[in-house]
């Protein structure tokens, strides 16, 4: 091979290793975040990594599972999620119950196959008593377009952004946004929320937080 071809070759290779560095970027992100293949990563104030890029904190602990507990008296699940007890058999447009978006839902969910998926995801789970805050006056409908905006949210990674939806069968219609993350006396993932709805032309705005539980689902505490 002649000189001109050996270093047309070598810098055809150069600029290769240098694309696929940049699709798996691991520099550092303002929020904590870093991305890296398939999904984020955060460094927590522990100094380690926290991966959610499937739903699992694969830095996860059994004295993690204690301190959440201890602080948020217990670990919440999909059973003790409004949407499902209330409209697992109702209309769903979002596709919230089929998709496994609530936590701790998705190894239920049943694939194309008629088995179950076995899929891990960061659901998100909002109890009964902030539930009737967050979705009151909304039917099943609204409340499935309302519950992938929770979910697109908090997952996003990204404060200060808007996630709308709207029931064009209604016309009702709202906005969630998280106002900035941050990490607790204990050292979970929090995130402080916003919520406006209309619904039947009458504007309502609600306040609160929500926390990353150790297996990666997000409880709405208040």
């Amino acid at each position: 091979m002649k000189w001109p071809l050996k270093i047309c070759a070598l810098a055809m290779l150069a600029v290769s290793a240098a694309s696929c560095a940049s699709s798996y970027d691991t520099s550092s992100r303002d929020d904590g975040y870093r991305e890296s293949r398939g999904g984020a990563v955060y460094r927590d104030r522990d100094d380690r990594d926290r991966d959610y890029r499937d739903g699992r904190d694969r830095g996860r602990s059994d004295q993690d599972d204690q301190r959440w507990r201890d602080r948020y008296s217990r670990t919440y699940s999909y059973n003790d999620d409004t949407f499902y007890q209330q409209c697992r058999d109702g209309p769903d447009p979002a596709a919230v119950i089929s998709g496994g978006l609530i936590g701790g839902l998705a190894g239920n969910v049943v694939g194309h196959d008629g088995s179950k998926t076995g899929a891990t995801i960061a659901g998100v789970v909002v109890g009964a008593a902030i539930g009737a805050a967050l979705t009151n006056d909304m039917d099943c409908e609204d409340r499935s377009y309302a519950y992938r905006s929770y979910y697109d949210g908090l997952n996003s990674n990204r404060a200060n952004r808007d996630y709308d939806w709207r029931n064009d069968r209604s016309g009702n219609k709202g906005r969630f946004r998280v106002d900035h993350y941050y990490y607790d006396q204990d050292g979970f993932r929090c995130a402080e929320y916003r919520q406006t709805i209309y619904v039947r032309g009458r504007e309502r705005q609600t306040k609160g937080h929500a926390c990353q539980q150790p297996n990666g689902y997000w409880a709405v505490i208040d």
